[in-house]
């Protein structure tokens, strides 16, 4: 019986590859396990061992020691979920029972449903706590833990991180960072989505929604003033027929400062509509002129699901087929971008906008709520200067901009360049 320097047994498996070895070894040992050399031999097989086939061998010794074992946490985030589910389920129907036995008030419904909308906050911030956190993680976890939380990643977004790394790394791998911290890279970019303009026949029609104040109007300028360029180019000067239309009934100066834009683009055209009928009378007008149509909408609140129905209403004219995007800041909150994301779905957006993104240092928010409601990502918009400061999305820009990351430029651009 052989033995190793500490006097441990040392042990053989084999396989059909080292991956194989490993997960053996994984579901007999866990990570109490210890590879000491790794060799392929040939073995005899067949009825009469006339034939030899390659196999890869590791020898190996076994640490009884108290080591990581996911197996365990996933375990136990599973039992504490169930437990909060279940308490957040008595409390509902606590407060649901007192509801029925009293004929409560408008103010008292309010109060009670906001109590529930509470509980369920507390109950889900407790389960995603659950799931990241552990004392037994390996350093290399805990440090490009604490790395996505710098860049403002969301708890689910980097608990799905975690368990990607946990099931594609062997065990020994996982304590080397500077691996983790590449395969990390590498996830986040195979998370995000560009979305591909597909080609339609004219007019090329660009409509943006969003909330107010995340710069819907200069957004559609520099979209315009893109179009425009990238047109005069690729018809040998010749210049484009568009046109603007105006549906924001909310905001004073916006007709007018589309009418100083489009003055630039060849004196294209402004158009106000002010009412439903006033939109389908001016789409069916230019539809047939012109090379591509923007229109601009009124901001709202996020939660105004009242005016989001009615606007969708109002843009509804025969054969309208628009791009639609979805406008919105880099500096928001996930769960304020999820919540826009989520009230904004009746229109069917094909992707979205991300804007004043020279205002924000950090993209994981961003690329948390589009990987959570799985949905591309089509420009992106930074400063003030309306003739540009817009450029189609791309992965390597999300990526290079990772904050106290190490990433490996000529990798990214050969894994995620056009």
């Amino acid at each position: 019986m052989a033995y190793d320097n500490q006097n441990q047994i040392v042990q053989e498996i084999t396989g059909s590859s080292k991956e194989d070895c490993t997960n053996k070894l994984f579901k007999m040992y866990n990570y109490d396990y210890k590879i000491l050399h790794i060799y392929t031999d040939f073995r005899q097989t067949g009825l009469f061992h006339l034939k030899k086939k390659p196999v890869t061998v590791v020898k190996y010794t076994v640490n009884h020691a108290h080591s990581y074992n996911p197996d365990s946490v996933i375990t136990s985030y599973a039992e504490e979920k169930k437990k909060e589910e279940d308490n957040f389920a008595k409390n509902q129907k606590a407060l649901l029972q007192i509801l029925q036995q009293n004929q409560s008030s408008n103010s008292q419904v309010t109060q009670i449903t906001k109590a529930l909308e509470d509980l369920k906050k507390e109950m889900t911030q407790k389960i995603e706590n659950i799931s990241v956190s552990s004392d037994s993680k390996p350093e290399s976890l805990r440090k490009i833990e604490s790395i996505l939380e710098a860049n403002e990643f969301s708890f689910s977004y980097i608990n799905m991180i975690e368990q990607k790394l946990k099931a594609e790394l062997l065990a020994q791998d996982l304590e080397d960072f500077e691996l983790v911290e590449r395969r990390t890279v590498d996830f986040i970019g195979d998370s995000i989505k560009i979305y591909k303009e597909s080609h339609s026949r004219p007019p090329k029609t660009y409509l943006l929604i969003g909330p107010t104040g995340v710069g819907k109007t200069t957004t559609l300028v520099k979209l315009a003033a893109q179009f425009y360029k990238n047109f005069t180019e690729e018809h040998d000067g010749q210049k484009p027929k568009i046109c603007f239309i105006d549906t924001d009934n909310m905001r004073v100066g916006a007709k007018e400062q589309l009418e100083r834009w489009g003055k630039y683009m060849n004196d294209s055209p402004v158009y106000k509509a002010n009412k439903p009928e006033d939109f389908k009378e001016i789409f069916e007008n230019v539809k047939e002129s012109m090379d591509a149509v923007f229109i601009d909408t009124s901001g709202f609140s996020p939660n105004d699901a009242t005016h989001i129905a009615k606007m969708k209403v109002f843009l509804e004219a025969p054969g309208f087929t628009p791009d639609i995007y979805l406008t919105m800041m880099a500096s928001t909150k996930t769960n304020d971008l999820l919540n826009i994301m989520r009230n904004y779905e009746p229109f069917g957006y094909k992707s979205v906008i991300i804007t004043k993104c020279d205002e924000s240092e950090q993209y994981g928010n961003i690329i948390s709520a589009l990987n959570e409601k799985n949905k591309t990502v089509a420009y992106i918009t930074y400063g003030q200067v309306a003739a540009k400061d817009i450029s189609k999305a791309n992965v390597i820009d999300f990526l290079i901009r990772l904050k106290d990351f190490k990433v490996d430029r000529v990798h990214v651009e050969n894994k995620f360049g056009e």
